[in-house]
């Protein structure tokens, strides 16, 4: 894929419909990862500088780590998500089997890592507070946005698309965000909720949404056909489960969304993505029980000006993203993290 060589792993792929799936899942691409690193190792080739591993899932980190020590070179552990406290957050135990086993497995992995990069300062404070990692360790490179020209967007003042696009689990319960459209709905008479996605809870989502004429729901589709639907939102949803593990997570689709000066609808706990909205401007933050969350949406939306609000914060989002999100920017500080690291150029 242009001057980067990929090599496909297989993968047994099932459903994200039940916890067997997404283990059999996650396994089966784990233990052909080993097949290709132990006996198909020539294929993969030499001549490597670096090793990273990306969780989650925890598997693929493993095989980065498996490599990196089957080739003696420097391995990095990067965390987009903590999935122990991923797991606890929708609900299981926290001191159950499961949880203690993924902990130490992050924990194991961190501890062999040269350098550690996570997407959120919260991740770094859990990592040195809970887990025991050394804080000079870690490296917090935040997620950020392809900023395109894309120019001040054109709103339909008398018409509101709401949209959610995105994952359809656990971790988001969309389906609770129905009762966020239905206020809107009660202020806007052209009013639309689409939402595109899969996931673990498609089912469940469908079915709850299937008497609901305002509401339109789609399969998950390629980036290229996702911009068709991008430009005609004028308020898009980020929602997680407030629960307190969910406080450091940064949901990508919240760059996502600031970077195409859409205003966001952010429904989740409070924590570093609804300061950012805050510090920006960027949307409505909604981070209260239901009933005072429905109140403030209603006040908002009683208000004469807020196609007008919502505009602006649109405008305050992209030029947010322009200034501190550029993904281009990030992937240079991470290069340079790189760099630092293994003490050798790996630009080539």
């Amino acid at each position: 894929m242009g001057d980067v060589r990929v090599l496909r792993n297989k993968i047994m792929a099932k459903p994200n419909t039940s916890f067997f799936g997404r283990i059999l899942n996650m396994l089966s691409f784990f233990m052909y990862g080993c097949w290709n690193i132990y006996v198909k190792g020539r294929e993969i080739g030499r001549g490597f500088d670096v090793v990273l591993g990306t969780s989650g899932p925890i598997f693929a980190a493993l095989l980065g780590y498996l490599f990196a020590c089957r080739r003696h070179i420097p391995f990095i552990m990067e965390l987009r998500d903590i999935t122990y406290l991923q797991l606890v957050a929708v609900g299981k135990r926290e001191n159950s089997l499961g949880v203690r086993l993924m902990k130490r497995l992050e924990i194991f992995l961190c501890g062999r890592a040269k350098m550690i990069v996570c997407v959120t300062q919260g991740f770094k404070e859990i990592l040195t507070r809970e887990c025991g990692v050394a804080s000079d360790r870690i490296r917090v490179i935040v997620n950020g946005v392809d900023v395109e020209d894309r120019g001040i967007r054109e709103i339909n003042a008398s018409r509101l698309v709401l949209s959610y696009f995105g994952t359809l689990g656990i971790s988001q319960n969309v389906a609770g965000t129905l009762q966020y459209a239905e206020v809107i709905r009660q202020y806007v008479l052209d009013f639309k909720y689409l939402i595109i996605g899969d996931g673990a809870q498609a089912i469940d989502v469908r079915r709850v949404c299937a008497e609901k004429v305002f509401v339109e729901i789609l399969h998950g589709m390629e980036q290229e056909e996702l911009e068709t639907y991008y430009s005609d939102t004028f308020l898009s949803v980020v929602v997680l489960r407030k629960a307190k593990e969910f406080s450091c997570t940064i949901p990508s689709k919240l760059f996502q969304t600031m970077g195409r000066g859409i205003a966001v609808l952010y429904i989740g706990p409070e924590g570093e993505a609804a300061e950012i909205l805050r510090r920006c401007g960027a949307g409505i933050v909604l981070t209260k029980s239901v009933e005072e969350d429905l109140k403030d949406l209603r006040v908002f939306f009683s208000q004469s000006d807020w196609h007008d609000k919502l505009w602006n914060m649109g405008r305050n989002g992209r030029k947010a993203a322009l200034k501190y999100y550029s993904r281009k920017e990030r992937a240079e500080d991470y290069l340079r993290e790189i760099k630092i690291c293994v003490g050798t150029d790996v630009s080539r």
